[in-house]
């Protein structure tokens, strides 16, 4: 409610279709970030056994 009106929207349901849409962003990121830190152990790996 605090970020609505900060933000000026008249209806919390404006702001609740902002969260929606960073929750999403916020779960892609995550899953780039873990792919990358999979990828990044299995070249270490790879480096080790050498």
């Amino acid at each position: 409610e605090s970020v609505s009106r900060m933000l000026g929207h008249t209806s919390i349901r404006t702001t609740q279709i902002y969260a929606k849409v960073l929750e999403k962003k916020v779960s892609e990121d995550m899953g780039r970030l873990k792919e990358r830190l999979c990828g990044n152990e299995a070249d270490n790996l790879a480096i080790a056994q050498s």
